[in-house]
């Protein structure tokens, strides 16, 4: 058996912004973009994706605040129906104002796990005021 070195270079049309015609990216290329708040002022940058593999669909966008409450983590978990690509993908937004933003429920890297935790997950919902993706009309970008 051979090992055959294959292309790194990507094989799909790229659109102006280097982002691909239908929208479908890895992970690798929104990591750390800047999140920005309802008035398109960065908050942060977008450190990491959580992924619940029960149902296929990504959970939140782990965010890495800029500036954050000497009493806060840094870290915070957006829900992913909360964030929203800018116009060239450039960034996400959240249609909130940054001091919300920034008393979010702060996640310590050694608390992930409780993402899965239900009442953590309802919590986080409800603080951005979204429906949560597991239930009917939790919706996904679309």
């Amino acid at each position: 058996m051979a090992i055959v070195q294959t292309s790194t270079e990507p094989k799909c049309p790229r659109t102006s912004s280097g982002w691909t015609a239908r929208g479908i990216v890895g992970g690798s290329e929104v990591l750390g973009l800047s999140v920005v708040d309802s008035r398109g002022e960065q908050i942060g940058v977008l450190h990491d994706l959580m992924l619940d593999l029960r149902t296929g669909r990504i959970a939140y966008g782990m965010v890495i605040l800029d500036h954050a409450p000497e009493w806060s983590e840094r870290v915070i978990a957006v829900p992913w129906n909360a964030m929203s690509p800018g116009p060239e993908v450039e960034h996400f937004r959240i249609n909130a104002l940054r001091d919300w933003i920034e008393r979010a429920p702060s996640m310590q890297p050694d608390a992930m796990p409780n993402l899965l935790d239900h009442e953590c997950a309802v919590l986080i919902h409800s603080f951005f005021g979204t429906r949560p993706y597991w239930e009917a009309g939790g919706q996904q970008h679309s």
